[in-house]
This record gives structure tokens, sequence and C-alpha cells, in this order.
């Protein structure tokens, strides 16, 4: 892999956490939480997010995730299915992390999603010879839309547009099936049993650092701040079972606190 292109996909994982970090520190004072609970908070919310990062860091570099035909199952899908899971159980249960989530103003939620364009590196790679197509294409393209749209998206709900609504609830839902899909594709190209496709030119890079780093860290994140703007999208809209998504008559702009049904 060109050094360049390892060099920012490391360097772009490391922006992410902090970015990630910084969004909730940030709201962390403007949200309802107390002195004593913010700073749990923010020793709490580092631990995890960086701690999670050096741990992808440190395993990634040691080839724990490297995919290999002898292997009877993806370490890496382990990986994602942990850490996503661990993420939303925090996200049902953790009420200072839900305090912080409702004082983000939602076009944040999404706008700092840009971060995705990074998967155009995986277009690069393919035009190189190094990716095969099957996995390159579709993810990196989707990435990409997806990254590009983040803030587009954002600034929509921002204005307050009576559509605005609909195009966030679109992008997180297009956000998370372009992950299945990247996640799909390279579960299916990397060498294994389970390998049906670019049975050619196996998917080894996918699981090699640094870009194992991307399924490790970025997609797991990924899932997560979509599942929290979608949870913030209702909450904002006090939006019940039994009602339609509507945004007229909502003060949008830059709301910290959900509005009144």
């Amino acid at each position: 892999m060109p050094s360049i292109i390892a060099w920012t996909i490391s360097s772009s994982i490391v922006f992410i956490a902090f970015s990630v970090w910084g969004l909730l520190m940030f709201y962390a004072h403007r949200s309802t939480l107390e002195t004593e609970a913010r700073k749990r908070f923010a020793i709490a919310s580092g631990v995890y997010l960086l701690g999670w990062m050096v741990l992808a860091f440190v395993l990634g570099s040691a080839g724990v995730f490297q995919a290999t035909p002898s292997r009877a199952f993806s370490p890496v899908a382990v990986g994602i299915a942990v850490a996503v899971l661990t993420g939303m159980f925090l996200l049902s249960r953790s009420s200072a992390l839900n305090a912080v989530i409702a004082a983000i103003p939602l076009p944040w939620l999404a706008g700092v999603q840009l971060y995705r364009v990074v998967g155009f590196n995986f277009l690069v790679l393919y035009a190189l010879g190094r990716l095969p197509g099957e996995f390159a294409i579709p993810a990196g393209a989707g990435d990409v839309v997806v990254g590009l749209a983040a803030p587009v998206v954002g600034y929509l709900f921002y204005k307050g547009y009576r559509w605005s609504c609909l195009a966030v609830l679109s992008w997180n839902i297009a956000g998370i099936l372009d992950l299945v899909v990247a996640v799909a594709t390279g579960f299916l190209t990397s060498p294994g049993p389970f390998q049906t496709l670019a049975l050619e030119t196996p998917n080894e890079l996918i699981t090699a650092f640094p870009l194992v780093l991307v399924p490790l860290y970025a997609v797991p994140l990924s899932i997560l701040l979509h599942l929290a703007a979608l949870k913030r999208l209702k909450a904002l809209l006090g939006v019940a079972s039994n009602k339609g998504l509507k945004c007229e008559g909502q003060p949008l702009r830059w709301a910290s606190h959900p509005a009144a049904p």
C-alpha cells in the first residue's frame, strides 16, 4: 500500500476519534449534567473512544484481524459486532450519554460524518489494483456520497425546510445501508471459507493494518452516530408511533432540546 494512503488512513482514524470526543465534550457543558457528572462523562467517554482507538491500532498492527483461508470465522466481524453492541447498550442505558446527545444539535450529529469521504481511498486502491472492485466500488463510492451529503443534510435541517426531516431520515438509512454493504462485500471478498467474490484477487488489505482500522473503528462508530441521530430526530420532533414525520411548526434551528409535541 502506498505510504501516503497508509498515513491518510491512520491519521483519519485519530482525527475521527478526537472529533467525535470533542463534539461530546463541547455539548456536555451545554447539557443538563451537573459538574461532577460532566467530569465523569468526560473521563468515561474518553476512555471508551480513545481506548477503543488505541486497541484497534495495537491489535490491528499485530495482525490479530488478518483474514486467512484457514480461519473459520472473521475476527473483524467479531470486532465490529462487539463495538456496535456495546455502543447500542450505552445508547439505551446511559443517562449521561443521552443527556449529552439531547444537547447536540442534529445538524452536527449528521455533519460530523463528513469524515466518511475517507472512503475515497478505497477507490484509489482499486485504481491501483490493490483492492477488488466488488468491494472497493460500492464501499468507496457509497462512503464518499454519504460523507459529502452529511453537511448538506445538516444544513437543510438547520434551515427548517418541511421536507428536511425526511432528508435526514433518508440520509441516515442510506448511511447505514452503505455500511452494511461495505461490511458484507468486505467479508465476501476476504480470504476465508465464506469468500464468494473476488476469488482471483482476494481482499487481503481490508484486514491488514492500517486499512483494518476502517472496519474496526470508523464503521462501528458511524453506525452508532446514525443511531444517535435517528434517536435525536425522534426526540426533537416528538414522533409517536401513530404520527407521521412532520417538520412544519417545529423550532428546528439549532435547538438543543426536544420540541414539545
